[in-house]
């Protein structure tokens, strides 16, 4: 088991990372939303690793805390939720986020993370609630959320005008702070899309 990698940074690539330790190049799958995080290249960096196992492939997933990494392992104990799945929930919403989700039965927002449908969503609550701290939320800096349902408006405008589903949520996530769902539909389009 390889439980966590002290290295110097080498690579980034458009899902992973290169990490040199002692000669060793570990090539370690992070969640992208770490992109931003990421020291520059020939820093040091640690991240805590997962090893997963199978007969055709070993991959190594990192996360840059402790309790990322114990998120990503509970997701990975839901039926049906492999390792390339939790990464990408974990790449697309917050641990606040998600725990928020799961204890509000908010499946809507859990729809909109790429690769997770209903039956999965309704998994993920079922399954994760008692496995979760939801004591954790209140310590936790706290957004004020966006209704989902206008969101999901948003999002459906922003793909008739061409944008794809990745496209959108990167954009409307980086104007989360500034979109209400008090304006028209057409004023926050136009506010996602200053974000570009």
């Amino acid at each position: 088991m390889i439980y966590q990698i002290t290295g110097k940074l080498v690579a980034i690539l458009s899902d992973s990372i290169v990490v040199d330790a002692n000669g060793l190049g570990y090539q370690i799958i992070i969640p992208t939303s770490y992109q931003t995080q990421l020291p520059a290249l020939n820093n040091t960096i640690q991240l805590f690793t997962h090893f997963h196992v199978r007969e055709d492939q070993q991959t190594l997933f990192g996360f840059l805390s402790l309790e990322e990494k114990d998120i990503f392992t509970k997701l990975t104990s839901v039926s049906g939720v492999g390792p390339k799945v939790a990464i990408r929930i974990l790449s697309e919403k917050s641990i606040n986020e998600l725990t928020t989700a799961i204890f509000s039965n908010d499946i809507t927002t859990l729809i909109s993370i790429s690769g997770v449908g209903k039956k999965m969503a309704e998994r993920l609550i079922i399954e994760l609630k008692d496995k979760l701290d939801k004591s954790s939320l209140s310590t936790l800096p706290s957004q004020p959320p966006v209704n989902s349902l206008y969101i999901e408006d948003l999002s459906l405008a922003l793909n008739t005008l061409g944008y794809s589903k990745e496209e959108t949520k990167r954009l409307i996530s980086k104007a989360s702070t500034k979109i209400s769902p008090d304006d028209p539909i057409e004023a926050s389009i136009k506010t996602v899309l200053k974000h570009i």
